[in-house]
């Protein structure tokens, strides 16, 4: 399993569909008045299967509430979700990592994904890549 840099960068460069992405990042606001209803099979969560999941949140908790965190400052509003995906490509769904983050107070706090609540109540604000998202493994010589 893959460890999570603590240099992760969360860049707004990206255009396009954040689907093609490797790592990606997304900052969804909270819509009192959206009209969508989705509803899916549930999937296994990324803390049940990733050996990792305890310090790479860790890491992305401490980084995100890093001022230097984003490559622009952003306009951020209480209940804004930041969802992160690392490894999107992966043909092992086992190594694609979600985390998600709640704005409150003027910090980032970690909560549990759920996507449908994200579908039904938030709205895609922004999106970017991730720099420097995973470390590197190091060889022995």
């Amino acid at each position: 399993m893959c460890k999570v840099s603590d240099k992760i960068k969360f860049c707004t460069c990206a255009t396009g569909d954040v689907e093609k992405l490797k790592h990606y990042w997304i900052l969804y606001q909270f819509n009192n008045n959206k009209k969508v209803f989705c509803m899916g099979s549930p999937m296994m969560p990324t803390s049940m299967i990733d050996l990792n999941f305890e310090l790479n949140k860790s890491t992305l908790l401490a980084r995100v509430n890093e001022p230097d965190a984003f490559d622009v400052p952003l306009q951020l509003k209480p209940k804004d979700l930041l969802e992160i995906v690392i490894n999107n490509h992966s043909s092992n769904f086992e190594e694609r990592l979600n985390y998600t983050f709640e704005y409150e107070k003027g910090k980032w706090i970690a909560v549990e994904p759920d996507p449908f609540k994200i579908m039904n109540e938030f709205d895609e604000e922004q999106f970017g890549k991730l720099k420097n998202a995973v470390k590197r493994k190091s060889r022995i010589t």
